[in-house]
């Protein structure tokens, strides 16, 4: 694990606490977000006090400002698809950083199985990317339905490359951040894998106490 895939790991754990916070304030955000609409403002140009540095705080300014000038579906309570995309987010993604922390620490400081480790990321990066890929994926098919509330449309523009949505580009990092950390961990293998395979073979194989060899044999 390098410095890269370390702070990214600890940003998945971060922002489980985020969607946790989301699913649990879901109707007060929403509220929050028509707010910003109706006013036409911004969470950038608002002033809030420190405690707003805390992580539920953070996350109800956050998806706040997501749901009014990014994806809507995030201020819908008919339906529960951003809070199913949040929580399994959180459920698979962020539980799986806590696991892979805890690996490394685990094998910084004790004997640990590198199996699980790699489980672990395996796990948490995969299913990271897979549920960027699948959510930009139904959002570029609900800005063509006219009958959804992400429509592109005067009242909610897209423009060239959703430049009118410029938040929708922070889930570019939950695409290339798990990419790279697969790929990292893919290209290190001819390191990883004797090693793991000399660990798990030592471990298997128990030791013989030494005898001295008779005249017979």
């Amino acid at each position: 694990m390098n410095v890269v895939m370390y702070y990214w790991l600890t940003m998945t754990v971060l922002t489980m606490f985020w969607e946790c916070s989301f699913v649990y304030q879901y109707k007060s955000i929403n509220a929050f977000s028509q707010e910003l609409i109706d006013t036409n403002t911004h969470v950038w140009t608002n002033e809030y006090g420190w405690e707003y540095m805390l992580p539920w705080k953070t996350a109800f300014i956050f998806y706040g400002e997501y749901g009014a000038y990014a994806d809507r579906e995030y201020m819908v309570s008919a339906n529960d698809w951003s809070r199913v995309i949040e929580s399994s987010h959180a459920m698979f993604c962020g539980v799986g950083a806590v696991l892979v922390l805890y690996q490394k620490i685990q094998k910084r400081y004790y004997i640990t199985n590198t199996k699980n480790y790699y489980l672990a990321l395996g796990t948490s990066m995969g299913s990271q990317l897979m549920n960027s890929v699948l959510y930009m994926a139904n959002y570029f098919v609900q800005i063509q339905d006219k009958y959804n509330i992400n429509y592109c449309s005067r009242e909610f523009p897209c423009r060239f490359a959703l430049t009118a949505r410029a938040f929708m580009y922070v889930n570019v990092f939950w695409t290339v951040m798990p990419s790279y950390a697969i790929v990292y961990t893919w290209n290190n293998r001819n390191k990883i894998l004797p090693r793991f395979l000399s660990e798990t073979e030592n471990a298997q194989c128990p030791t013989q106490a030494w005898r001295p060899i008779s005249q017979d044999e």
